[in-house]
């Protein structure tokens, strides 16, 4: 009869990818990236050290996984679909619902990442930023705006983007905002963006049904 595996060689055969991957994001969303050692990373994933280079190469591509992961389902939630019928600008609102409420789940990591508690890499800051520009992107798609965008625009976003991740911020800091005050402080926000751009740039062209929502936009509309 084979000797029974230990909790350890279990992992290695079975899991180990999966709980390196863990306790890689538990530990990179509260530590700077470049405090945390592979080894700490083996360490909490409780498996053997060389399966790091086994299924990432090294630390880098591990904490490339984490950021896969954390894409993929931030992802998965701003494209959940909105209710039927839906107006673009419930459909924007519905979008970042999803997404506040998503992040909810995972403040605290929230919060270090954004505040940018990965060291001084360019290439790891980098990669945080195509991270959080995923959002804005499929907000632009909805308002059927592709890349390149005009400088104007660009600018803008990538300000909004930043307004965005601050009103979080602030709602998991003082714990007294509601989800609906929040994402009508975001629509608003970006809402006026598009539209100032757009007045500031005439290349920035939107499609007659499009301009119609965003100029009707009012605060004092949303659902209740």
């Amino acid at each position: 009869m084979a000797p029974r595996q230990t909790t350890r060689a279990r992992k290695v055969v079975g899991e180990g990818r999966r709980a390196l991957v863990d306790a890689a994001r538990s530990l990179f969303t509260t530590r700077p990236y470049d405090q945390v050692t592979t080894a700490q990373i083996a360490e909490k994933a409780d498996v053997a050290y060389g399966l790091i280079t086994h299924h990432f190469v090294n630390k880098r591509g591990l904490y490339q996984a984490v950021l896969d992961e954390i894409a993929a389902e931030i992802a998965q939630h701003q494209l959940a679909p909105a209710p039927q019928g839906a107006s673009l600008v419930d459909r924007l609102r519905h979008s970042m619902r999803s997404h506040i409420t998503h992040v909810d789940g995972y403040a605290d990591s929230f919060v270090a990442f954004v505040r940018g508690n990965i060291g001084v890499d360019p290439d790891q800051q980098s990669a945080l930023d195509t991270l959080r520009w995923q959002g804005a992107q499929w907000l632009l798609l909805m308002v059927g705006i592709t890349e390149p965008l005009p400088p104007a625009l660009r600018a803008g976003m990538h300000g909004w983007v930043g307004h965005l991740d601050e009103l979080m911020i602030d709602r998991i800091t003082h714990g007294d905002l509601d989800i609906d005050t929040i994402v009508e402080l975001a629509t608003a926000a970006l809402v006026t963006t598009l539209r100032t751009a757009a007045r500031l740039d005439p290349s920035i062209t939107f499609a007659p049904e499009v301009l119609r929502e965003l100029d009707a936009f009012d605060v004092a509309t949303r659902p209740r």
